[in-house]
């Protein structure tokens, strides 16, 4: 960054470029947890937005484990903290928002504000939803290969599993 304020370039469009990539990285880990699956006779593919379909062939399973998903039991007290920690986090960067936008500030940096208070708001929503999405099932089946550990989270895991197997 003192490379960039020395060669004269530090300007708010330079943050706003550098905010707004971040906001993309947010959205890739938000489009990289979205999946399909689809079991044949011998593969299982998981289907991905960002990257290309994972197969898996079913010879190379080493173990398949149904386990019940632990958060779940703590479920309303860690869905409490992480809604309180939303609506906290909205209002500091609503207030940070209003703030700067009482000073009269220029168009840049009125965009640069509404970035830069919001973007924690956008993390812990990201975080939010994607911890939702896992507590909400009562147990998840675990598959091991020789490469790579798989779960798939599901309201019956014994049925996925007999239909793998």
């Amino acid at each position: 960054m003192f490379a960039l304020m020395v060669l004269g370039v530090d300007t708010l469009i330079f943050d706003i470029a550098y905010i707004s990539v971040w906001y993309l990285c947010l959205l890739a880990i938000v489009l990289q947890d979205i999946t399909n699956v689809e079991v044949d006779k011998r593969t299982i593919i998981v289907h991905r937005y960002l990257f290309k379909p994972m197969v898996i062939e079913k010879e190379d399973i080493n173990t398949i484990k149904g386990r019940d998903n632990i958060p779940r039991k703590y479920y309303i007290f860690i869905n409490a903290f992480m809604l309180a920690g939303l609506a906290l986090n909205f209002y500091f960067a609503y207030n940070g928002i209003q703030r700067d936008l009482l000073r009269n500030i220029s168009m840049e940096e009125t965009i640069f504000s509404v970035l830069s208070h919001s973007i924690i708001v956008f993390f812990w929503s990201i975080f939010f939803f994607n911890a939702e999405k896992r507590f909400r099932y009562p147990g998840f089946l675990e598959i091991r290969t020789s490469k790579d550990k798989f779960r798939f989270y599901t309201h019956k895991p014994a049925e996925l599993r007999d239909l793998l197997m």
